[in-house]
């Protein structure tokens, strides 16, 4: 087995006992970690991969949600020690990973959370059945019962350690932003949690260590700030003002009663820090006069670059998954202390500032300054210039590791990764505040960072394409008709082609987010979604385009795409549409590979001759395997 996917999830009441997410064979399985002995025990087998785990508090049990390629299935549950999958050499023991029903009386659905009570005693799951979600609780292995449904999509947060109430997250500026719901159906649940376009809110999870009464972790985001607050059932909402950040941050629980490890994204960047929520030594660190304030956070020192995933055990060490853009995933272990800590500035600098590396772009414009990763060959430029537009739009390109950028920068192509207004990681207002423009603020932003780099000698103005996958592919489509003369070759995987139609057809969870970004459905703003529709202008296209669709993709349908297809075919466009398995995100590294190499394929056609380029054994960096990364112990 090779590098894992998520950090490790840590039985909470037998820190030797952990189950991870790990390719095997090709394929993300669900691995038992006994900590204590080193061993691992792969325990599934599934041919298209498991992509959710967890472990009970008491490490009795793994389940592991076992999903078709349109992300519907079932929780499993198998026992940590023995069972049916394979060992740590791969080989077969037995059916391999068929496990048995986690929850019996759950249906099949799309999986949007499980928590378990303090001791596991009790489970809870939600699941998404025709349009509706549904929350379950039941004990392991045994018959669960229905707590609630509501329409639309909702998100499992946590269970509260006693059991009784469950937390679940619906939009962040809806009325539903926190749904609290008892355990017992005879009881009565406190009011939800309501948000605004003021004011959103985000459940994290229940304080494991507040034994009188729930005591709830959220993030809030209000007045272009991104606070740490808790809430419970006799003080309602609190705020915690000096842990306030200016960009996005995540929570959770530490090990003290107040204690709270805070991740916070920043300019492509993540940092961590531990706070006290309620700190009893208010003097100021050593080296500070006594007129400063005291720190609200300690920072743990961390390397630079991306944390993609971070857990944390039971004796305090945080487990990460972490990699920069020269350094593929890797785990990274850290002990906070006191010792290995630092204060950060309140000031909070740009990681950027005073980085005049081509790999680092800041563009100005009236609204801001749009930050873009530029990636290009070794030697002069001007490049063939491909930017890989991120998805989303909610999620940003990072310092971390893209196996696709190393190969496509070792076929000699300069590449862009922007993030465009609408990317988290710059702040509130640089995530809401384009004015419902869908889709069009964000190619305007793509084109800014186009007109810099073609003026200052990186990209050849005459070959400069788009390659996105999901909302990426979506906004080549968009800027392939929207700005044809700037644009000479498109590649879209899984992308919305036609937004009225993947509105209709999509998952509940999307078209929740598809409101809040243009302000209501099709039919209540129907000259926004045909403002920001591609096929609005798919007869303006011009150059070639290359299409990559599943046909079971739930979330960004196969019938609009067909249809995009069509068009180009009609207006004889040079197109080419590849169907693949494995649904909108395929769970086999094998998938990801053969779009990648159709990829390069279809660009070298586009733009033959490209620039000479050094023999592959001469380029640094590019694995013999594009998609290959560091190997984990």
């Amino acid at each position: 087995m090779t590098q894992a996917f998520q950090s490790p999830g840590f039985a909470a009441l037998a820190g030797d006992r952990a189950v991870e997410t790990r390719l095997v064979e090709e394929r993300w399985q669900a691995v038992a970690w006994d900590l204590r002995t080193g061993q691992r025990r792969v325990v599934t087998d599934r041919p298209g991969g498991v992509h959710l785990s967890e472990i009970e508090p008491d490490g009795e049990a793994i389940w592991w949600f076992d999903a078709d390629s349109a992300g519907e299935g079932r929780w499993r549950r198998e026992p940590f020690v023995g069972g049916t999958g394979r060992g740590d050499t791969g080989g077969t023991g037995g059916a391999g990973g068929a496990g048995r029903t986690a929850l019996d009386g759950v249906p099949r659905g799309r999986a949007y959370g499980v928590a378990f009570d303090r001791t596991g005693a009790l489970a809870a799951v939600a699941v998404g059945v025709d349009g509706a979600s549904h929350c379950y609780v039941g004990p392991p292995a045994g018959r669960a019962r229905l707590i609630g449904s509501a329409p639309g999509y909702l998100s499992l947060a946590d269970l509260s350690p006693d059991g009784r109430l469950l937390a679940l997250g619906g939009r962040p500026d809806g009325d539903d932003a926190v749904v609290l719901w008892p355990t017992d159906a005879q009881a009565d649940g406190p009011p939800p949690l309501a948000g605004n376009h003021r004011l959103r809110l985000w459940p994290i999870e229940f304080n494991p260590l507040a034994a009188l009464e729930p005591e709830l972790l959220l993030v809030v985001e209000e007045d272009e700030q991104y606070t740490v607050a808790t809430w419970r059932a006799s003080t309602g909402l609190r705020r915690y003002p000096r842990l306030s950040f200016d960009s996005q941050i995540s929570a959770g629980w530490y090990q003290g009663p107040r204690e709270v490890l805070i991740q916070h994204e920043r300019a492509g960047r993540s940092r961590l820090l531990l706070a006290d929520l309620d700190p009893t030594d208010l003097d100021p660190p050593a080296g500070r006069g006594p007129a400063e304030q005291a720190p609200p956070a300690r920072e743990i020192s961390t390397p630079g670059g991306t944390i993609h995933d971070l857990s944390c055990a039971p004796d305090g060490t945080l487990h990460c998954v972490w990699s920069r853009e020269s350094t593929p995933p890797r785990p990274l272990v850290l002990h906070p202390g006191p010792e290995a800590a630092d204060y950060p500035d309140p000031n909070h600098p740009d990681p950027d500032q005073g980085d005049t590396s081509r790999s680092r772009r800041w563009t100005p414009r009236p609204y801001g300054r749009i930050h873009s990763f530029v990636s290009t060959p070794e030697g002069p430029g001007p490049w063939p210039t491909l930017f890989l537009v991120h998805g989303g739009p909610a999620t940003h390109d990072r310092d971390s590791y893209d196996p696709r950028v190393n190969a496509l920068v070792g076929h000699g192509y300069a590449v862009v990764r922007t993030n465009y207004r609408g990317s988290t990681g710059y702040g509130a207002r640089w995530q809401h505040e384009y004015g419902h423009r869908v889709g069009l603020a964000q190619i305007e932003d793509l084109a800014a960072v186009r007109a810099e780099l073609v003026a200052d000698g990186t990209a050849l103005a005459e070959r400069t394409g788009l390659c996105g996958f999901s909302w990426g592919g979506y906004l080549t489509l968009l800027a392939l008709g929207a700005q044809p003369e700037l644009w000479s070759l498109g590649m879209a995987a899984q992308p919305i082609a036609d937004y009225p139609a993947a509105y209709r057809a999509t998952t509940p969870a999307l078209r929740e987010l598809d409101r809040q970004l243009f302000g209501g459905t099709p039919d209540e703003v129907p000259e926004r979604y045909r403002a920001a529709d591609p096929r609005s202008y798919v007869h303006q296209v011009r150059s070639p385009v290359l299409l990559v669709a599943s046909r079971t993709d739930e979330r960004c349908p196969p019938e609009q795409v067909a249809r995009y297809a069509a068009d180009l075919r009609r207006l004889a466009v040079p197109h080419e549409l590849l169907w693949v398995d494995g649904g909108h995100y395929s769970r086999r590294t094998a998938d990801h590979r053969s779009v990648l190499a159709a990829m390069v394929r279809f660009a070298e056609q586009a733009w033959p001759a490209p620039l000479p380029r050094p023999p592959r054994g001469d380029r640094p960096g590019v694995p013999a395997d594009p998609l290959e990364g560091g190997e984990q112990p």
